[in-house]
């Protein structure tokens, strides 16, 4: 099958090389200057360096004969969910700094278990056998969408941190990875789909309590971190700043990227994020919160992701979406992310998938980081 042949080419493939060009370590390249390196490391922070990241990093390919079901429906939704990407640890392997994960509430266990669309593959005969296992266990799940897009490369929450603390353990010197994490509630109009459970207040207390479970205060960089003794987090980005490079190597960044209600929620009475795992998608530049922004369309949020990384925010921005750039070959998204700022820039496409076309998001010389072309 087609994407078969495509995985093994990502495994295969040499095109993204593992070298920074910004400062020493793990992801320093051998070739750059020694004073230029000694510069870097002593005034770095990480808001001052830009790295690539992958979209629903967790995402297997939908089987044909499923994604056959959804063409039947829709051929926009079809095409739009027509990718898939390495396991985790590749994807850091090949150089990628940021990666975003689904979850979705399910104390119980089982509540996704059994997902429809498999279901009914299997019942004509013509289906890629679903993998349940773990599903049946209480805890976070990682699925794309319940019932129809449900393969990941680690179906469980507490899974999927624990292989990038694996990977990030044997890199020790790593720049700091970002995990975006996306709370899953909406339901789908689809007959007999699941209903997915609310992320109230004690959810969330129960994800950032797997969060802290896996990975130790010392491999990660939480709110209280950042604010420290200022009057709000807000305030220590503006004045200290986000820490430094040096300080901020073998560590993760978790953050909320969710709507302003579902941030409100979270958030609770915390105004800084006092004692939470997770940033969030600051909802302005003038909320007690603001440390990190999603700004997902560069074309139109120029300015604004800009503005942001000037003022020392973090920011992660897409260079692709929905497959589209990939089967046109237009890369005009693409410049203008990487030209913008933004910390972080997401892409489906870090190695290109060569039935659509060439196109692939890397940095200047396959860089795992470079310095950052705004600040």
């Amino acid at each position: 099958m087609k994407n078969t042949a495509w995985t093994k080419a990502l495994i295969t493939s040499a095109a993204i090389g593992l070298l920074s060009n910004c400062a020493p370590g793990n992801d320093a390249p051998a070739a750059m200057a020694t004073a230029d390196l000694a510069a870097c490391a002593a005034e770095t922070k990480l808001t001052d360096l830009q790295s690539i990241g992958s979209h629903n990093s967790y995402k297997r390919f939908i089987p044909e004969a499923e994604l056959a079901m959804i063409r039947l429906s829709s051929a926009d939704a079809a095409i739009a969910l027509e990718y898939g990407h390495l396991p985790l640890d590749q994807q850091l392997d090949l150089g990628l700094r940021q990666l975003e994960l689904d979850v979705y509430f399910d104390p119980i266990g089982g509540r996704y278990a059994d997902p429809l669309l498999p279901r009914m593959a299997a019942a004509l005969n013509d289906a890629v056998p679903y993998d349940a296992t773990g599903m049946d266990q209480p805890g976070f799940k990682v699925l794309h969408v319940q019932d129809l897009d449900v393969r990941s490369q680690c179906a469980r929450f507490v899974d999927c941190l624990t292989q990038i603390k694996t990977w990030s353990q044997a890199h020790p010197s790593h720049v700091p990875i970002l995990i975006l994490i996306n709370a899953k509630q909406d339901d789908i109009d689809v007959p007999g789909s699941v209903k997915t459970l609310p992320f109230d207040i004690a959810a969330f207390e129960q994800l950032d309590a797997e969060i802290a479970a896996i990975l130790p205060a010392d491999r990660r960089i939480a709110p209280d971190d950042v604010r420290g003794s200022a009057a709000s987090l807000r305030d220590a980005v503006l004045t200290t700043g986000w820490p430094s490079l040096a300080g901020a190597r073998g560590k993760l960044i978790i953050a909320l990227d969710e709507s302003p209600a579902t941030v409100e929620t979270y958030i609770g009475d915390n105004s800084s994020l006092e004692g939470r795992m997770m940033f969030v998608n600051s909802v302005s530049t003038s909320a007690d919160h603001a440390a990190y922004f999603t700004l997902n369309e560069p074309l139109s949020q120029t300015a604004e992701i800009q503005d942001a990384v000037k003022q020392g925010f973090l920011v992660r921005t897409r260079a692709d979406a929905d497959t589209a750039e990939a089967r046109s070959g237009d890369t005009k998204r693409r410049e203008t992310a990487l030209a913008s700022g933004a910390q972080y820039v997401s892409t489906d496409y870090y190695i290109p998938r060569a039935e659509f076309s060439d196109y692939k998001v890397e940095l200047p010389d396959g860089a795992v980081t470079r310095c950052n072309p705004v600040r």
